[in-house]
């Protein structure tokens, strides 16, 4: 019985495989830093639509939060953006945030140090948070802070997806990629060449 060995294409020339794998590491590490930046700019525009509806009340107050389902909601603070921390003036870091139920009974506040938002020339920065645990009205006082400028912002908490950290996981794994497209295969050949030197010395 006669046997056809099948054709063999030419082999690819070991300089033209490292020149595509660290064009494949470019394109990961280039594309992780895109994917990063595009989830960022999105991910802002998409907390400042929906900081737009958030009920607003100016400080020292209190207001009225309508909830229909239960959720998380943040209690941010609300004035114009300072690039000189602590030297601001209409930017509000309130000291105190109270919550009361629809039955009038208190609501466990926890601290929060963000997220953050932008609208126009305003900044929000979360400074408190608390479950909303059934549907109701439920109202939210804040005393004065450091400023006596501001206001607060209070509604439900922002998608996942559009925390800071995403953006960076995003760009950590395709730049992990790129990292192992070139790794991996250099590590391979140095093994394959120590076994190739080791057998030739027997």
């Amino acid at each position: 019985m006669i046997f056809a060995e099948a054709p063999v294409g030419p082999e690819v020339p070991r300089a033209d495989r490292r020149r595509w794998r660290y064009l494949i590491a470019a394109a990961l590490l280039v594309g992780g830093l895109a994917l990063a930046l595009g989830i960022g700019l999105g991910a802002g525009k998409a907390k400042s639509d929906q900081a737009a509806g958030y009920a607003r009340v100016a400080v020292p107050g209190a207001l009225t939060l309508h909830v229909d389902h239960p959720a998380t909601y943040v209690v941010f603070s609300e004035g114009t953006a300072c690039l000189d921390a602590p030297n601001c003036h209409g930017q509000l870091y309130p000291v105190t945030v109270r919550v009361t139920g629809p039955a009038g009974d208190p609501v466990s506040v926890a601290p929060a140090h963000g997220p953050t938002y932008m609208i126009g020339g305003s900044e929000g920065t979360g400074v408190a948070s608390f479950e909303a645990r059934s549907a109701g009205t439920f109202t939210v006082a804040v005393s004065t802070g450091p400023y006596t400028e501001g206001g607060i912002a209070v509604g439900e908490a922002f998608p996942t997806w559009t925390a800071d950290w995403v953006a960076w996981l995003a760009m950590a794994v395709l730049w992990a990629g790129g990292v192992i497209v070139v790794v991996l295969p250099l590590g391979r050949a140095g093994r394959a060449a120590r076994r190739a030197a080791r057998t030739s010395d027997r």
